[in-house]
């Protein structure tokens, strides 16, 4: 069978937990008979290539240029990700199972184009293995989790969770913390083990006294709780040094530095002494070489899924002592084959542990280890995992039904209060369009709806009052011409002259398009198509192409509180509904006056429970013109009409409102946001196109770059 694999990391583009698991699953898959792809993204080059490491076939990829024009480094780098997968499908077929990572989102418009466009991977199983989900790690990183453009990347993985046939995690630990922070408890999920080989023969040896952490320097791992727990010892007159392995650049908020370096001027006295060493980055290829040597093996991370760190040090025989704070703790019996303590007050428990296993005799200190060598055969070998892993898949795989239910992050209850009897003409669109001195565009607009590959529609022009002669005889011309039926009404703005059009329109589904606008030909079928496919959407938008006065494009999304509530992120003037669902939340406050009736639409359907989608292609035209409703907006009629919706929703609000502070302190006014997956100000505007590709195509120039960044948005 054939398993594709996304990841951001793959030897020997990267040694981190993710790389060595793509590694050794994609060299368990092979082992079995299998043919594996493994698809990773790669800066450096120009085209996509396609070769041959340890028997895996690797697809390199360079994103899209173009896509990171309008969205944000992970946003694009997901959208690239679902567009070669696509292609390679068109080239070779689509594979039987398909795995990604949760972590940066990269599945999400993959996820998002299977739900609601491609036709490629419908009987594809396409699941996620859990790894380090950003939503929660920042958290513990103590990094600023509600500042966008990372917000919106955590939101992407929570989706990703949501949207996938089944997820895989490593730890029961990680789905239990995943709990406390989203619920995705409905999703289909189990827990299986990382696969692991050991390539090098273990030997049950040590260099007394030699303490070794081996990790990242980020608060997650529990560098800092460690070091203070040392530096309790060492002020006791403890004499052995604490060797620190790994590190890396990783930035620490709360101090504006590198955590290395916080370290460093912290500890600077115990630096000094030799107590506390530095050994730095170690390449990949010598790290056995290294661990051999420890006494024991350090792992006190404050949240962890299973780290990789743990199978490497217990497969070579090595006396890891590690928090209960990770998935290792499901492998690790405190005595028999490791040792397990908590961060309890003043670090007592480690305190206690660290001396028990310094008191160890060679002999016991062998025991366990071979205890811990044992361990990881019986629970990570290839055949171990696969037999299990394999089994899994492929019952899920035969039992896998067509969702009618469209899997939104949050869970909102459906106000059945609500609904009335607005049913419709079975399968008929009836297309809205407002008009009010539009004369010189309306026609564009009309031939739009008329070129849509929907058949069975019609059109309703609802005039309000224009005061223009010649839009008055364009509405007559017109309506001569039979293509649209136009209604006249005194003048009494947007709103009211929607909510007129929806009432009087024969159509199940009902779609408003303002008269300067225009849709593409396949947009009312596939909304229409999605709408008929899932019995809990009731709204559907897409991306927008602006034309005329700018040539860029916008990106919308699912509209899901709490960001909905801050900031719209959808196309709301040019959605296709199941009439009876607008009917009973959709219709337009006219106490809108300066606009934003659209958005505040939404936002009442969503909180009764009538959602949306946005499908991410460009089917709407927005024109942008001078003296558009949308172009005369300014901050204080913007701030204005966030008070009346905030008003007429509060309790929505107040549901969200720890949330909603937060976004609001990390990234100011919702207005003021371009879209939720980049920050609107650019980063190096003194950048031209041929560096900026430089410095993403060079992983230490993209840290620099990133960690100057920080400091300019500051």
């Amino acid at each position: 069978m054939t398993f594709w694999i996304l990841t951001t990391e793959y030897p020997p583009l990267s040694g981190g937990g993710i790389s060595t698991y793509c590694y050794h699953t994609g060299q368990m898959l092979l082992q079995e008979g299998h043919e594996v792809t493994v698809f990773i993204p790669d800066f450096t080059i120009k085209t996509k290539t396609i070769e041959v490491n340890a028997g895996v076939k690797l697809v390199k990829f360079r994103p899209d240029d173009s896509h990171f024009e309008y969205l944000g480094d992970e946003s694009a780098q997901s959208l690239s990700f679902s567009e070669i997968i696509e292609e390679h499908a068109k080239e070779v077929g689509a594979p039987d199972f398909m795995e990604a990572q949760e972590y940066n989102g990269i599945a999400y418009f993959a996820l998002q184009k299977k739900l609601l466009l491609s036709d490629y991977f419908q009987d594809t199983l396409f699941y996620i293995t859990a790894h380090a989900p950003g939503f929660l790690y920042l958290d513990y990183n103590q990094a600023p989790l509600y500042e966008i453009p990372d917000y919106w990347t955590g939101e992407m993985e929570k989706s990703v969770l949501k949207s996938a046939d089944l997820v895989i995690s490593p730890s029961q630990y990680l789905i239990d913390k995943t709990d406390e922070y989203y619920d995705w408890s409905k999703q289909e999920r189990t827990v299986i083990f990382n696969p692991y080989k050991q390539s090098d023969k273990p030997e049950l040896d040590f260099t007394p006294f030699d303490i070794v952490f081996f990790g990242k320097l980020t608060p997650q791992k529990g560098c800092i709780e460690l070091l203070s727990y040392f530096k309790r010892l060492w002020d006791q007159g403890f004499e052995h040094p604490l060797r620190l392995i790994g590190g890396g650049n990783h930035f620490f908020y709360p101090k504006m530095m590198d955590l290395s370096d916080h370290l460093r001027k912290t500890y600077k006295p115990y630096i000094d002494k030799r107590l506390l060493i530095f050994e730095g980055h170690i390449n990949p290829e010598h790290i056995n070489s290294r661990l051999k040597r420890a006494h024991i093996i350090l792992v006190p991370s404050i949240i962890d899924n299973l780290p990789y760190t743990v199978l490497e040090a217990m497969s070579l025989g090595k006396i890891v002592l590690a928090s209960d704070c990770g998935g290792h703790k499901e492998l690790i019996n405190t005595g028999e084959n490791g040792f397990i303590f908590s961060h309890d007050k003043k670090g007592e428990s480690f305190i206690s542990n660290l001396k028990k296993i310094l008191s160890l005799s060679k002999e016991a200190i062998a025991s366990i280890g071979q205890n811990a060598i044992d361990t990881i055969e019986s629970n990570c070998s290839y055949s171990t995992v696969y037999k299990r892993k394999f089994n899994y898949l492929l019952e899920k795989r035969s039992k896998s039904v067509n969702k009618i239910q469209f899997p939104f992050t949050e869970t909102i209850e459906l106000n059945t209060n609500q609904l009335k009897d607005y049913e419709g003409e079975k399968g008929k669109l009836t297309v809205v369009i407002p008009f009010f001195n539009m004369g010189n565009f309306i026609n564009e607009a009309i031939d739009s709806v008329i070129n849509s590959t929907y058949a069975n529609k019609e059109i309703l022009i609802i005039d309000d009052g224009s005061t223009d002669d010649h839009s008055i005889e364009v509405l007559k011309s017109i309506e001569q011409s039979g293509y649209a039926a136009v209604f006249r009404k005194e003048n009494e703005g947007l709103s009211a002259t929607r909510n007129y059009g929806a009432t009087i329109a024969k159509g199940e589904f009902i779609a408003f398009l303002d008269a300067d606008d225009k849709v593409t030909e396949t947009y009312y079928e596939k909304a229409i198509g999605l709408i008929e496919k899932y019995n809990n959407i009731s709204f559907v938008g897409c991306w927008a192409s602006y034309f005329e006065k700018s040539d860029i494009s916008w990106p919308s999304f699912n509209p899901e509180p709490p960001y909905l509530l801050v900031h719209n992120m959808i196309n709301s003037s040019a959605l296709i509904y199941r009439k009876k669902d607008f009917m009973a939340a959709g219709k337009n406050d006219s106490n809108m006056i300066y606009g934003m009736e659209d958005y505040e639409s939404v936002i009442n359907m969503v909180k009764n429970g009538f959602r949306g989608v946005a499908i991410p292609e460009k089917l709407w035209e927005y024109r942008i013109r001078k003296g558009s409703m949308a172009q005369s907006f300014n901050n204080y009629s913007k701030n204005y009409l966030y008070r009346l919706i905030t008003k007429k929703h509060s309790g929505f609000y107040s549901r969200y409102a720890s949330e909603i502070v937060n976004i609001l302190n990390a990234n100011g006014s919702g207005y003021l946001i371009e879209n939720p997956t980049r920050v609107t100000r650019k980063p190096f505007p003194f950048a031209n196109t041929k560096l900026m590709s430089l410095i993403k195509g060079n992983k230490f120039l993209r840290n620099i770059a990133k960690s100057i960044y920080r400091h300019i948005k500051r």
